[in-house]
């Protein structure tokens, strides 16, 4: 075994440029091919991310109105499936806040906020102020704090619709935060659960239960999955999904992963073509030196092995420069590609198992059709190639 590998390496030795740009280009190819992907999963990302920043996976509704056992639902969720993530009840209520002569029409959300930390992390928006409230006590958005003119500490008045009655409700300002998406700002008034049910009359009912989930794109299954498990006799159910919700953004997303998917392929296969011809051409250009070999004794099998050991060599030195390609494309593409404020257009990161699962399925291929100019070089008649030389 050991003299194929010396001979495979004497023939790459012997052709230095053309070994070289052969090793550059695998090392482009691959490098490209994983890039390309990570790339498109870094806009799966940063797109959905967009979307569920501020929007539950799951919403749960009861078509009766409101959830009045809503602990019971919750605790349900949270035991059964490990995949929820968080579960938040809430309240939400159309409104209008006052302060002197301004009427803004807002929407008051009322939750627990530890239950929202992994749904809105709402702790880590906030500016000024804190986040804990209590009754009659409520956070504002920053450009509906800017419009009211008002800051921490500050009373506003807020008009709410009650189901029989029409009542103003004065709270306090305990906090201001930040989003970064100016429409939720200029709406969001967040006050704890119970302040919400009395602002409408409510009891100790919710209007809905938001979840999260680990993987946004089983939300469909998963609310499937949900509704048989909460679904009992007495009681409508409605469980709507972000994906259902964002019909076109889902294809847009199958879409791109699968032209992803054509162009991998495609750069792939120009790499393993290129792998194939120069093997090839390296048996016409050997098949004198391997035909005195093999009249020397050198068997079938042997000469065969040292073409698949070029394939070997040519691959493992082409996939290593390739993760040195990679790093540098990723880093540049991080620091240059960037928005205004500096920060990465797409966020594109080091995912090991893609980054493996590429390089596992480049090494199968590129070694399993290294076989076909091995056959060609065991199909060499010695004699022959030593009398027509």
């Amino acid at each position: 075994m050991l003299l194929p590998f010396k001979i495979a390496w004497r023939f790459l030795l012997s052709k230095k440029l053309q070994t070289l740009l052969v090793i550059f280009g695998i090392a482009i190819g691959v490098s490209v091919q994983i890039f390309i992907g990570l790339v498109s999963q870094g806009l799966e990302k940063t797109l959905v991310n967009k979307v569920l920043a501020y929007s539950p996976h799951i919403s749960v509704y009861s078509k009766s109105g409101g959830f009045s056992d809503w602990q019971k639902e919750a605790d349900q969720i949270r035991s059964n499936f490990p995949e929820v993530k968080a579960v938040s009840p809430n309240v939400n209520n159309q409104a209008w806040i006052k302060l002197e002569n301004m009427t803004i029409p807002i929407l008051v959300r009322g939750f627990n906020i530890s239950d929202t930390e992994r749904l809105y992390n709402i702790t880590a928006a906030i500016y000024e102020g804190s986040s804990s409230v209590n009754d009659n006590e409520a956070l504002l958005g920053k450009e509906l704090a800017e419009r009211l003119g008002v800051k921490v500490g500050d009373e506003v008045s807020i008009l709410t619709l009650g189901r029989q009655t029409r009542q103003t409700v004065t709270i306090k300002i305990v906090g201001l935060y930040d989003f970064g998406v100016a429409k939720i700002n200029n709406a969001w008034v967040i006050t704890n659960l119970t302040t919400a049910q009395n602002f409408i009359g409510f009891g100790n009912k919710v209007t809905e239960i938001e979840l999260a989930i680990d993987d946004p794109f089983q939300a469909d299954v998963v609310s499937v999955k949900i509704s048989r498990a909460l679904s009992r006799e007495g009681e409508a159910l409605y469980l709507s999904n972000w994906k259902d919700q964002n019909q076109l953004l889902v294809s847009a997303i199958v879409g791109q992963k699968l032209v992803t998917l054509v162009i991998q392929f495609f750069i792939m296969l120009a790499t393993i073509i290129s792998i194939v011809n120069i093997l090839t051409i390296n048996v016409f250009q050997k098949s004198k030196q391997v035909g005195i070999l093999k009249a020397m004794g050198l068997t079938d099998f042997s000469a065969s092995l040292v073409f698949l050991y070029q394939a070997l060599l040519l691959s493992l030195v082409g996939i290593a420069l390739s993760l040195g390609f990679l790093v540098v494309f990723l880093r540049g593409f991080n620091q240059y590609i960037v928005t205004a404020q500096g920060l990465p257009v797409v966020k594109v990161t080091m995912d090991y198992r893609f980054i493996g699962l590429s390089i596992l399925i480049f090494f199968v291929v590129s070694m399993s059709t290294a076989i076909f100019p091995a056959l060609r070089c065991i199909k060499l008649n010695p004699i022959e190639v030593i009398k027509n030389a």
